[in-house]
This record gives structure tokens, sequence and C-alpha cells, in this order.
């Protein structure tokens, strides 16, 4: 089972070529997003918190189930419809392990960085298809020094 599961993990991890500057990658996104909650916690653990959703919900109108997982220096909760992960919101509450830029942030969730977004605000950046996901990065307001969150999603961001 253990082997299972270093597996698994392994799978959930990108794996990038070494770039010089590059943020290590935190969790490939992609992957996470193809994922069930029970292989997904094979991979991060058991959440730390889970919750149900009742439908009606803005990001998952059928309803579903909220999971969050602690992470090194990070926090990552999932959103699951019908056994299937829909978003992915990556926080990052010690500020060290943020990476620096929207590139950056990209890069740590294996998506390209080179496409650029289709909305632009002072403190976020936007690609509604990103590899066929949309994509939101937000920086840490007022500062804008690093990213406070990215949010990968399936559907459209509301």
């Amino acid at each position: 089972m253990r082997g299972l599961a270093g597996l698994l993990f392994i799978g959930l991890l990108a794996v990038v070529p070494d770039r010089a500057g590059a943020t290590p990658p935190i969790i490939d996104g992609p992957t996470v997003l193809e994922r069930s909650p029970a292989a997904i916690q094979a991979s991060l653990g058991r959440p730390i918190r889970t919750k149900a959703v009742p439908p009606g919900d803005f990001r998952l109108p059928e309803g579903g189930t909220l999971r969050v997982y602690a992470g090194d220096g990070t926090r990552i909760d999932i959103d699951f419809e019908k056994e299937r992960s829909t978003t992915v919101v990556i926080a990052f509450p010690d500020a060290a392990m943020a990476p620096r830029t929207y590139e950056a942030a990209l890069e740590a969730v294996n998506l390209p960085s080179g496409p650029r977004p289709d909305l632009v605000r002072r403190a976020s950046r936007e690609w509604y298809n990103l590899d066929g996901y949309f994509v939101q990065v937000i920086a840490a307001y007022p500062t804008l020094d690093r990213i406070d969150a990215i949010i990968l999603s399936v559907h459209p961001l509301p």
C-alpha cells in the first residue's frame, strides 16, 4: 500500500526540467484536476478539514465536497464534484514559500508561463483557457511582492 501511495504522490508532483531561477513545482495542477478524492488523499495525506457543499454554491453549483490539505508552507483547498476534483486553490500562508511572479506561479503548478493573460488587474492575472483550464493568480495586496493564491478550475471563474 505504501508503494502505491508513493507512486500516486509522484504522479501529483510535476517533473519539470531544471530552469535557472524557476520556482520548484508545488503541485501538478492538471493532474490534480483529473483525480478522485481517494487518489488525492493517497498522495497528500488526510485532509485537515472536509466539508459538504450544498447545491447552489457558486463554485460547486451541483454541490460536492471541499477538502483542505496542509503542505509545507502552503494550504491546498480542493473542490470535488461527483468524485472528480473541479477546483484547486493553493494559498501561501508562509510568505517564504510563495512564488514572486505570475510566471513563477504558473510554473509552480505545472502550467505554461508564456501565454498572455486574458485579464490583467493590479493584483491578479486571469487565463480563461490555459491548457484547457481557468486560472487566476493573485498577488499579495497591497505590496504585490509575492503571490498570495493560485486558483485552477475546470469551470469558468465566477
